[in-house]
């Protein structure tokens, strides 16, 4: 798999903006250099976020899971408990472990968390 991601955009996927505290689903289809389905089928995949510019820090990291047949397609949930407190700029990385432990990651975006407002 390790030629598969000779080639990585930085901030490739579509931003995205959300109010902390709400639930997030998130898909990431997985291709290699020359558009062609990867098979993530035996790997293990997660996404990471953290704040925007402290890309040694993870703020969250949420497991994700291939559903349905495609096995070049994993979903993630991020949970509204996990962003609750956040604000502010992230970025998001999907990680793709293989079967032989080599990490890759594929993609980039920038994700703004809206703070929450008060309970009333």
């Amino acid at each position: 798999m390790a030629d598969n991601f000779a080639s990585v955009v930085i901030n490739n996927l579509d931003q995205f903006n959300f109010i902390a505290g709400d639930t997030q689903s998130l898909t990431f289809e997985v291709y290699d250099s020359n558009g062609s389905e990867v098979d993530i089928s035996t790997s293990t995949c997660t996404v990471v976020f953290s704040p925007y510019g402290q890309f040694n820090y993870a703020a969250i990291t949420i497991s994700g899971s291939i559903t349905g047949s495609s096995t070049h397609i994993f979903d993630a949930t991020l949970n509204g408990s996990a962003t609750r407190l956040l604000s502010g700029k992230y970025t998001m990385q999907p990680v793709i472990v293989d079967f032989n432990g080599d990490e890759f990651r594929p993609a980039q975006g920038v994700v703004l968390i809206s703070g929450r407002n008060a309970t009333v």
